[in-house]
C-alpha cells in the first residue's frame, strides 16, 4: 500500500471514529444522569426527576426538575414548604467537540436553570441565564466546567429593603477519586430594615480525596477548604458604622490517622479587625482541632443524619445520644483529643494569648455506670494556659464590672458607674490573685491548669478534683 493509500486508510477511519463515536456517547450521558438524579434523591430533603431526555447523533437535551423540602428542614420557617425549578443541559457527543468547550473528548455541556419566576423579584440583563454552567468530560472519566452567577439587584418595593449583586464566578474539576473547586463573589449591597450592609470579595476553595457521588451519600473523605472574605460593614444610612468585619479567614481540614481507623479535623479562624460601638479587636486567631475521632463512628453519624435530617430537635438529640452510647467504646479506645493550639487577638488596651489540650486516654473498659464522675476524671488529660496584659485585664474587669451595676442600678448616673468600675476592678483581680486564679508576671497575669489521674494543678498549686466531686 503506498503512503497516500495509508494516509487516506488513516484520514477515513479518524472521520469514521468522529462520526461514529457519538452515537455511542448518548446512552452514557442519560446513565450518568439518572445516576445523580438517584443520588441527589438520596439526599436529606432534596428531589430530583428527569423530565425529559433527547438524544440525536451529535448531542442530547435533558430536563431534569430539583426541588428542596424546606418545610422538612425547617418546620416552624414561613418560607415555602417546597421550592422546585427546572434544569436544562444541552450535551455535545464527542470525540470532536466544537461546542461549550471546544476540543476532544467525551462530551462537552451547558446547563441553565429556568429562571423567568425570579424576575418577578430581581433584574438582570435580558437574554442571560440567571445561573450559568459550562464544561466538559474527557475520555478517561474526569470532568472540567466553569459556573456563574450573573449580576442582578432586587426590584424597587415600598419597604426599606434592597440587594444588588455584583457576580459570581467560578470552576471545578472532578475525577473519579478527587474534585476541587474555586469560587469568587465579587461583592454584594443591601438595605435591611433601614440598616445598610456592605460585603466585599469572598473567595471559597474547596479539594476533597474520594469519589465524589459516594461523598454526597455520607462516606467520609479527606480535604481541604478555605473562605476568605474581605469585610462585611453594617451601618445606618447616614453613613454611621455599626460594625465593621474585615479580612475574614476560615480554613478546614479533614484527614485520616495512618491505619485510616481515626479522623483529624483542623479547623481555623482569623480576623484582621472587628470593630462595634465599644468594642475593637485586632488580628484575633483561633486555631483548633479534633484528634483520633474513629471512622466507624463518623461514618455512622453521617448515614444517620440523612435518615433523620427532618425530625424534630429532641427525637435528634435522643438518637445521637443512642448512636454515642454504642459507639462509645471505639470511641474512646481511639482516645479522643480537643487543641486549641492558638487563641490570640489584640485590643487597644493589650493583648491575649492562650491554649488548650483535652484528651480522654487509657480506657480499656467501659465502666458499669456511664455516670461515674471518678472513671471519667481519672481518663481525662488537660493542659491549658493564658495570658493577657495587665491594662487589658483591667478594662474587662471594669467590663464586667459596669453591667453588673447597671442590672442593679437602672437609671444610675454613667460617669458615677464608670468611676466605681475603675475603682473595684483592681480590687477583683486582687482577689483573684489571692484565690490562686491567676499569677502576675511582669506586665502581664498568667493563669496555667493541668490535670492528670484526676488530680489538677492550678498555678503550681495542687488541687484533689477526683475528691471536690
Amino acid at each position: 500500500m503506498n503512503k497516500k493509500g495509508l494516509l487516506g486508510g488513516v484520514g477515513i477511519v479518524i472521520v469514521a471514529g468522529a462520526l461514529i463515536g457519538p452515537k455511542f456517547v448518548g446512552p452514557q450521558v442519560e446513565g450518568a444522569l439518572k445516576q445523580h438524579v438517584e443520588v441527589i434523591n438520596q439526599l436529606p430533603a432534596y428531589n430530583a426527576r428527569m423530565v425529559s431526555f433527547d438524544s440525536g447523533w451529535f448531542g442530547s437535551t435533558a430536563t431534569i426538575s430539583l426541588g428542596v423540602d424546606f418545610g422538612s428542614i425547617y418546620p416552624e420557617g414561613s418560607a415555602p414548604d417546597d421550592l422546585s425549578f427546572e434544569v436544562v443541559i444541552d450535551v455535545q457527543h464527542g470525540p470532536v467537540l466544537t461546542q461549550f468547550s471546544p476540543g476532544l473528548g467525551m462530551a462537552s455541556f451547558e446547563a441553565h436553570a429556568k429562571d423567568d419566576g425570579l424576575r418577578e423579584y430581581i433584574e438582570w440583563e435580558e437574554n442571560t441565564p440567571f445561573y450559568h454552567l459550562t464544561g466538559s468530560a474527557g475520555f478517561f472519566g474526569g470532568v472540567s466546567y466553569d459556573d456563574e452567577i450573573v449580576a442582578f439587584s432586587s426590584k424597587p418595593n415600598d419597604e426599606q429593603t434592597s440587594l444588588t449583586f455584583t457576580g459570581y464566578e467560578g470552576e471545578g474539576s472532578i475525577s473519579s477519586d478527587e474534585f476541587s473547586y474555586e469560587g469568587k463573589l465579587e461583592g454584594a449591597e443591601g438595605l435591611i430594615e433601614g440598616q445598610a450592609i456592605s460585603i466585599g470579595e469572598f473567595e471559597i476553595s474547596t479539594e476533597a480525596k474520594g469519589n465524589m457521588l459516594e461523598i454526597v451519600k455520607g462516606e467520609l473523605y479527606e480535604g481541604e477548604m478555605s473562605m476568605k472574605l474581605d469585610k462585611i460593614i453594617v451601618g445606618q444610612p447616614d453613613d454611621v458604622d455599626l460594625f465593621e468585619l474585615k479580612d475574614l479567614g476560615i480554613e478546614f481540614v479533614s484527614y485520616f490517622s495512618d491505619d485510616k481507623e481515626s479522623m483529624n479535623i483542623d479547623m481555623n479562624y482569623s480576623v484582621e479587625s472587628l470593630k462595634a460601638e465599644d468594642f475593637d479587636l485586632d488580628d484575633l486567631k483561633l486555631k483548633m482541632a479534633f484528634n483520633n475521632i474513629d471512622s466507624e463512628f463518623l461514618l455512622a453519624y453521617n448515614q444517620m443524619m440523612q435518615k433523620i435530617y427532618d425530625q424534630n430537635p429532641d427525637e435528634i438529640e435522643v438518637a445521637t445520644q443512642k448512636l454515642v452510647k454504642e459507639n462509645l467504646p471505639k470511641l474512646l479506645q481511639a482516645e479522643p483529643e480537643f487543641v486549641i493550639s492558638e487563641f490570640s487577638g489584640k485590643m487597644e488596651p493589650g493583648e491575649f494569648k492562650g491554649d488548650l489540650s483535652a484528651k480522654l486516654a487509657g480506657v480499656n473498659q467501659m465502666p458499669d455506670n456511664m455516670e461515674d464522675t471518678q472513671f471519667w476524671l481519672s481518663s481525662l488529660i488537660v493542659d491549658s494556659s493564658i495570658a493577657i496584659d495587665k491594662p487589658l485585664l483591667k478594662w474587662v474587669a471594669e467590663q464586667q464590672m459596669l453591667s453588673t451595676m447597671r442590672m442593679q442600678m437602672p437609671g444610675a448616673d454613667e460617669a458615677e458607674l464608670q468611676k466605681m468600675a475603675e475603682q473595684q476592678a483592681p480590687m477583683m483581680i486582687d482577689m483573684y490573685i489571692q484565690q490562686g486564679l491567676l499569677k502576675e508576671e511582669d506586665d502581664e497575669y498568667r493563669s496555667e491548669f493541668q490535670m492528670e489521674n484526676g488530680e489538677g494543678v492550678l498555678n503550681g498549686q495542687k488541687i484533689p478534683i477526683a475528691k471536690m466531686m
